[in-house]
């Protein structure tokens, strides 16, 4: 049995319909997994599926009963059966976990696999609510961050103070509690007394120094890690039970950490091909295919520029997104069309750069049905089809297939 390795990337600034992908590919035949490899619980990544497949697909949509999950730590194939797996540059959130889980349980009826690599690091409380009292702090400066302390997980991990899944599973109830008390007290209350000179009048601040909000953590983190299996098979043999591994990336290229063009307001991980094709190379295997994902038009949810936002009306039929509802962390999801066909595939081409072969290329572009099936440019003049735009030599040079999707 062979393994195929493909990577689902966003384009863009995220929501692109990176989980309606993951979930179309798990759907091939054979054992899916998928591996969450950046950022952590953030992600929002919305699945539509026929309720019953025996459904009269002649009834009115409206009338046609349908799943509907948004997936954060849990791979978006699950509803295919396909298991997850939590790989080092992700960071979950054990705290937040059971109610994913649970949810996805009343949904489906099915409890997802989850499997995480030993060193794979956790976001903590005390993440979550300094990133909230530091967003809160920057007022209308903020970076756009979701409020889920993933980056702030990352740095501590980086200076030493790292709280891997293996170590909160093996650790009792009273000792991961300590463990916590231990990274409150000598990373948190320096940089809290660095960067605030104190609580202040910071709510988030105060509960961070709370001893009963760590208490409650400990006892949530035990209690949800239950879900999870820390893998303890080599990588290599773990990859060969399935026939199709999918990377599913969380935000877009244009977020990534390295992207300069678009600092501060990006994220702290890296969005394309960078972690995918690291990961495989430690183990001698090569990705396949990557799968960029676009809408027809672009959106950005958060703070920073988005050159030639607009109004959604201005795109065409565009329905309200129900996934990325406007929040105090990061407002309401604004939109903007593309730039120019010349510039369509440049994220595209610069991911790719970091790749000494060449893998299958394809991009999807979904939400065609509200664009009258077709790509919105800045020069309206330019608009064009998926179909017309592959039919471009230039672009065929980089893409080698397109998916449409409504």
């Amino acid at each position: 049995m062979s393994t195929k390795f493909s990577v689902v990337i966003g384009k863009n600034f995220g929501d692109e319909g990176k989980g309606r992908v993951t979930n179309i590919l798990s759907e091939r035949p054979g054992k899916g997994l998928v591996i969450r490899h950046n950022g952590g619980a953030q992600s929002g990544h919305t699945v539509v599926i026929p309720s019953n497949e025996n459904a009269d697909d002649k009834l009115p949509q409206a009338d046609l009963l349908k799943k509907r999950f948004i997936f954060h730590e849990v791979g978006s194939g699950s509803f295919c059966g396909a298991d997850t797996l939590w790989i080092d540059t992700f960071f979950p959130d054990l705290f937040k976990l059971r109610e994913e889980v649970d949810s996805f349980i009343e949904v489906s009826g099915v409890v997802p696999r989850i499997y995480s690599l030993s060193d794979t690091n956790a976001t903590i409380v005390c993440d979550v609510l300094f990133n909230m009292a530091l967003e809160t702090v920057r007022g209308t400066n903020r970076h756009g961050s979701c409020g889920m302390g993933i980056y702030e997980a990352y740095l501590r991990t980086k200076n030493g103070f790292g709280l891997t899944v293996e170590k909160i599973k093996t650790l009792s109830e009273d000792e991961l509690y300590s463990e916590l008390v231990h990274i409150r007290d000598y990373y948190y209350r320096p940089r809290i007394g660095e960067i605030f000179g104190g609580t202040g009048n910071s709510q988030y601040l105060e509960d961070i120094l709370n001893n009963v909000v760590l208490k409650n953590a400990a006892f949530e983190m035990k209690r949800n890690a239950e879900y999870v299996d820390v893998l303890q098979s080599d990588v290599v043999s773990f990859l060969g039970k399935y026939e199709n591994v999918i990377f599913e990336s969380g935000q877009g290229l244009l977020l990534d950490s390295e992207n300069t063009r678009y600092a501060p307001h990006v994220t702290g991980s890296r969005t394309g091909i960078t972690n995918p094709a690291a990961f495989l190379d430690r183990f001698g295997l090569k990705i396949d295919e990557v799968i960029y994902v676009t809408r027809s038009y672009i959106t950005r949810h958060g703070a920073g520029e988005l050159p030639f936002e607009c109004d959604k009306k201005a795109l065409g039929d565009v329905e309200n997104d129900t996934t990325n509802v406007e929040n105090p962390w990061q407002g309401a999801i604004r939109y903007a069309p593309h730039a120019s066909i010349n510039e369509f595939l440049d994220p595209v081409i610069m991911d790719l750069m970091q790749l000494s072969y060449r893998p299958k290329v394809i991009c999807a572009v979904t939400h065609l049905s509200e664009t009258e099936g077709r790509i919105i440019f800045q020069d309206r003049e330019s608009d064009i089809t998926a179909s017309e735009l592959g039919n471009n030599k230039e672009v065929s040079m980089v893409i080698d297939e397109f998916w449409e999707l409504s």
